[in-house]
């Protein structure tokens, strides 16, 4: 298979194996140091209705998988640091080759259990790990977060290239958007304007009702307005769009991401970076791993004093700036000083350099 001999399948199930013991340990960690925080919010009147079966499926069931996705590339780092460094200790790696493999033949099994952890952590981060996100945040907003709020005041939102709307602010428990305008334009010129006091969702209906509105409309020299009590409008935006859930761009699928991005676009959302951020994430984390696997290999195949410890503490280090980097450029992102994808990437095209140099300084 893969024309793989028996020195690949050994250094594979090293591989593989150290990696999900180290995510079983630490997931129990985990497990502890969630529980030590939230035990007030388990045992609050808030979470009264919530059984032991809703903490463990609902919950933990999903916040554990979530949690070891958002830092597989530090797990598969510390995993090839962890048993690498063994196999240096025991002068493995130097009987290996000394018996005629080369360095770059080493490579071989660390890259195929890599190329394998990636492809799995891409899959659990496009598709499997949003949709066990939607149970995990209704848990948490029914349980342990306050209900949905909304507390900006003066939204301005873009429904289309010639429409844009306007709330002074928006009660979401009432569904009901106060000091209410819709502008429509030809170009750079007003065509239609429409004020109202209240615009309220109807459920039911899945509709607007505007009260106490006046409306302008303007053709050429001529302009026509009229006024009234009520009226049934619609727009292409709903009460949902209000709701401003910590994380909910968790809970979709790239697809689901990707057209929502598209949507927050024509609105003139300013969080608009901060999704694309969220998106290309996707790409650039399940890639870290690959990265850092070579990068714990050219770290700990070499037998120094301090062994494992010399070598986990070198790595470490070196992931905990890796972690720093991506977030300060995911700011600098987040709020329009660079694009995006640049910015998610560059973290990775830094550490590949580093890495190609570190498996040219382990070769001599």
């Amino acid at each position: 298979m893969l024309g793989l001999k028996k020195l690949d399948w050994y250094i594979i199930r090293q591989f593989l194996g150290t990696y999900i013991y180290s995510i079983l340990i630490l997931s129990v960690i985990i497990i502890i140091f969630d529980v030590s925080e939230k035990i007030d919010d388990f045992t609050d009147e808030r979470a009264a209705d919530a059984t032991l079966w809703n903490i463990i499926f609902d919950y933990y069931v999903n916040f554990v998988p979530f949690f070891v996705n958002q830092f597989n590339a530090l797990f598969v780092f510390i995993s090839v640091i962890f048993f690498t460094s063994k196999l240096a200790s025991r002068t493995e790696i130097i009987a290996i080759l000394t018996s005629g493999v080369s360095y770059v033949r080493l490579l071989r099994p660390y890259f195929i259990g890599a190329v394998f952890l990636t492809a799995i952590n891409l899959l659990m981060t496009l598709f499997v790990i949003p949709e066990s996100s939607k149970v995990r945040i209704e848990f948490e907003n029914r349980f342990i977060k306050n209900a949905p709020r909304f507390t900006e005041r003066n939204i301005h939102l873009k429904l289309d290239e010639n429409s844009y709307a306007y709330f002074q602010s928006f009660n979401i428990n009432r569904n009901t958007g106060y000091q209410f305008s819709l502008d429509s334009f030809d170009g750079q010129e007003l065509k239609f304007k429409l004020l109202a006091t209240f615009a309220k969702w109807d459920s039911v209906e899945q509709h607007w009702t505007i009260q106490d509105y006046m409306i302008r409309e303007i053709n050429g020299d001529e302009e026509f307005i009229r006024t009234g009590k009520e009226m049934d409008t619609a727009l292409t935006i709903t009460p949902t769009d209000f709701k401003l859930w910590e994380n909910n761009t968790e809970t979709m699928n790239q697809m689901e991401l990707t057209a929502f991005i598209e949507r927050e676009k024509l609105k003139g959302s300013d969080l608009v970076n901060a999704y694309l951020v969220e998106k290309y994430k996707r790409y650039a984390f399940p890639v870290a791993s690959l990265i850092l696997t070579m990068m714990g290999f050219a770290v700990a195949s070499r037998k120094v004093r301090g062994g494992i410890g010399m070598h986990l503490g070198y790595g470490i280090l070196l992931c905990a700036t890796y972690i720093m980097f991506s977030q300060i450029f995911f700011v600098y992102a987040s709020k329009g000083g660079l694009a995006p994808i640049i910015a998610v990437w560059i973290p990775n095209i830094i550490y590949a350099g580093i890495t190609v140099y570190l498996l040219r300084k382990a070769q001599r």
